[in-house]
């Protein structure tokens, strides 16, 4: 079966009546050329700004998908430049070739543009040669915006045509939203701008909301005033009085740039599919009585779209979709609320590998989105029915969604619509309504929301519990070697006391690290535990499954078993894996014991004392032959505490040597052997690493790091830190930041 193409296209607002009427014509062309489409759409519009709107934009990532051959792109339905700048980036960065719809001059991509001026002349004409008006004031969209300009254009060529002038108050640039037509009928009303014939309003929103401004302050419409909008939406056909409009051809703009960008593309010609062509459409807000244009199909839209509003705003989803504690729940819940999204015919749920992880207690970090990575459907219907053969492995966002990578007869068209709460990015939603080239209706936003609200609820839940999970777990375990502590180790015991009961008695070995009181003398903490974790290491691999062991205190470890010969095999074990650590770089040779002591684990057994009886009984001793030979070796232990606790001070060989009785040299000679440097190595290597903790904690400056670790001169200290860390201090800070 040969490859299908796969056009995105990117838009927002796709509940509104002007997007959906372009997205009718594009899926019914793309339909009509066995081509698929992927609608990415933001759930807002990015007017006003908020750290969850913001999130929006992450899912117009999905363009860098190979997937794609091409795009359209709604540009004027983003609100702000910042957003449509950021996407004009992205989609440039593509390579892919971009169709623009209703946007004139871009510097990189194509565009395709309705004679908006023509249409606005005509609505124009009607107010002046229908109902005889003069006066009259056009109140378009945003200044600079091809719509905006084109409509005004259309409205001062009519006025020009009749003979009529065009004062400089005539015109006003608005918004295409509620503010600019609330501002303009408070002028009109108070009498700051003179009364007008009429007003021809630049979309349906605003004529809707002069209409309804200029009634609640006592004008009448139409009577004192003619008000006309354009587009030719529901709202207006439905307001009272009902609008006069323009029926824009959105539908013929949206065929038109699909066909304009598949020839770019195949450099094939494609078949067209018939138009619906613009035209007035009269209400009674002109002073004409109007038509019933309400087709039976719409008049069933909305009586399904204020139902299942309803079921929205007063029924149980929420509540119920949020009360569960699992995802595996909330698929099962939210199956119950799918039919909710009016006509669906396909829907599926896909949640980033981050997101369920996150749930999990496996990914902490802010939960972000990328092109390729992994996803999983939770939930998949098609019609009523549930798919569970869809629930199953990853699949990359590359893909979009897996169904695309699939031999099929028929063209699909999927809205990918985000899901997320604030600035962290759970998926996306992925809609088709099958042969209809339909948009999703405005409810179908609130849906979406609470489908982000339970998802974090679900995420928070799970954060909460793995969280007191950890939490109890990490009061049974030992956070250096991992190992089950003291209580760890006594409730392991009583967990598993079928192991250990009847006439056998138990074998309790312990493992008593006898040497590490010398060891933390002379290397510190941090060498004592990783001499603690290298002995940990060793019992987790010498320990059966059926022999419970921990860490009884700071430097016993303890085994149970019922084996009587395992005291001797974990004492040579030990005893090997010590030697042979000798000639390695993590050399833990130190004194340690083997104890052992049976017992039969009853109820009445007491852990605590059993555990010391073996401590006592020893069978086994290992000691460290190289730090028995010579006396001196405890004593300077503690002269290298005392250095590396004090690097700053001033330490002198000879003083040194007369407060420990011994000669200079012999004591240079044994403290060289014993540590492999010498004093004065030592010193300097305690003070530079004292500088590099100050360099990368405090915000001294490098001149008094210097003095603080016993250096008089500063380019001394600088010469002796590049010499050993192989960089200036100021470089070093730089570098750690």
């Amino acid at each position: 079966m040969k490859k299908r193409l796969l056009i995105g296209v990117v838009m927002t607002d796709c509940n509104n009546d002007f997007q959906e009427e372009q997205l009718r014509g594009i899926i019914s062309q793309a339909f009509r050329s066995d081509t698929d489409i992927a609608v990415i759409t933001t759930m807002h519009n990015f007017y006003f700004d908020s750290l969850h709107k913001n999130t929006d934009k992450y899912i117009c990532d999905l363009v860098f998908s190979d997937k794609f051959s091409g795009f359209l792109y709604v540009r004027n339905s983003f609100g702000t430049e910042k957003i449509r700048r950021y996407i004009d980036d992205i989609l440039l960065m593509t390579g892919k070739p971009v169709m623009l719809l209703d946007f004139p001059g871009h510097r990189h991509f194509e565009t395709t543009a309705i004679d908006d001026c023509s249409a606005f002349e005509k609505i124009t004409d009607h107010l002046i040669e229908v109902h005889g008006c003069r006066k009259i004031y056009c109140l378009t969209g945003p200044k600079g915006i091809f719509v905006s300009e084109e409509r005004l254009k259309g409205y001062r060529n009519s006025m020009k045509l009749h003979g009529i002038p065009v004062e400089k108050n005539y015109c006003r640039y608005g918004d295409f939203w509620k503010d600019a037509s609330k501002s303009l009928a408070a002028e009109i009303i108070t009498g700051k701008n003179g009364r007008p014939d009429a007003v021809v309003c630049g979309n349906d929103v605003m004529a809707i909301e002069l209409t309804n401004a200029l009634i609640s302050g006592g004008v009448r419409v139409p009577e004192d005033i003619a008000v006309t909008g354009y587009d030719d939406s529901a709202d207006a056909r439905s307001n009272i009085p009902s609008i006069t409009t323009y029926k824009r051809p959105n539908f013929q703009l949206g065929a038109e740039a699909f066909r304009r960008l598949y020839r770019i593309i195949t450099g094939k010609i494609c078949s067209m599919i018939p138009n619906e062509y613009g035209k007035i459409s009269l209400g009674r807000s002109c002073g004409c009585f109007g038509t019933e244009r309400i087709r039976r199909e719409d008049t069933r839209r909305e009586i399904m779209d204020k139902r299942l509003e309803s079921y929205l705003l007063y029924g149980d989803m929420l509540f119920d979709i949020t009360n569960t504690d699992s995802l595996s729940v909330f698929a099962d819940k939210l199956d119950n609320y799918t039919y909710l999204v009016y006509k669906n015919s396909k829907l599926k749920i896909c949640l980033t590998k981050k997101y369920i992880e996150s749930t999990m207690g496996i990914y902490n970090d802010k939960l972000s989105f990328h092109c390729g990575d992994e996803l999983k459907i939770i939930l998949s219907k098609v019609m009523a029915t549930r798919k569970y053969d869809e629930i199953s492995e990853y699949f990359s966002s590359a893909e979009i969604l897996p169904e695309y990578s699939q031999n099929r007869n028929y063209p699909v068209a999927y809205y990918i619509s985000p899901l997320h709460y604030n600035d962290n990015f759970f998926g996306y939603c992925a809609v088709s309504f099958g042969k209809n080239p339909m948009a999703y209706s405005t409810h179908y936003l609130q849906w979406i929301n609470y489908v982000n609200v339970a998802l974090e609820q679900v995420r928070i839940k799970g954060i909460l519990s793995n969280n007191i999970l950890r939490s109890n777990m990490s009061m049974l375990y030992d956070s250096t070697t991992d190992l089950l502590n003291r209580s760890g180790t006594e409730q392991e015991l009583l967990r598993h006391r079928e192991f250990f009961t009847g006439d056998l008695a138990a074998e309790i070995i312990t493992i008593e690290l006898v040497g590490l009181n010398k060891v933390y003398y002379s290397s510190g903490e941090e060498r004592c535990s990783n001499i603690l974790k290298a002995f940990a290491d060793v019992l987790k691999r010498c320990v059966r499954d059926n022999e419970i062991c921990g860490l009884w205190n700071n430097n016993t470890m303890c085994i149970f078993s019922r084996d009587k010969k395992r005291a001797c095999e974990i004492s040579e074990f030990f005893r090997n894996e010590v030697e042979e650590s000798r000639f390695s770089e993590n050399n833990f040779n130190i004194d340690f014991s083997v104890g052992l002591y049976s017992v039969v684990l009853n109820e009445e057994v007491n852990f605590g004392s059993a555990v010391y009886q073996s401590m006592v009984n020893k069978i086994f001793s290992y000691n460290n032959a190289e730090n028995l030979e010579n006396p001196q070796y405890e004593k300077l232990c503690a002269l290298r505490s005392s250095i590396r606790k004090n690097p700053a001070f001033p330490w002198k060989i000879n003083e040194i040597a007369e407060s420990l009785y011994l000669s200079k040299s012999y004591l240079q000679k044994i403290y060289k052997n014993f540590f492999n440097k010498s004093i004065i190595e030592e010193m300097i290597g305690f003070r530079i690493e004292m500088a590099r903790n100050l360099l990368e904690k405090t915000q001294l400056t490098v001149t008094e790091i210097s003095r603080k670790c016993g250096y008089s001169s500063y380019n001394y200290f600088v010469r002796q830190f590049r010499s050993i860390v192989g960089c200036t201090p100021v470089e070093y800070r730089e570098k750690s930041r």
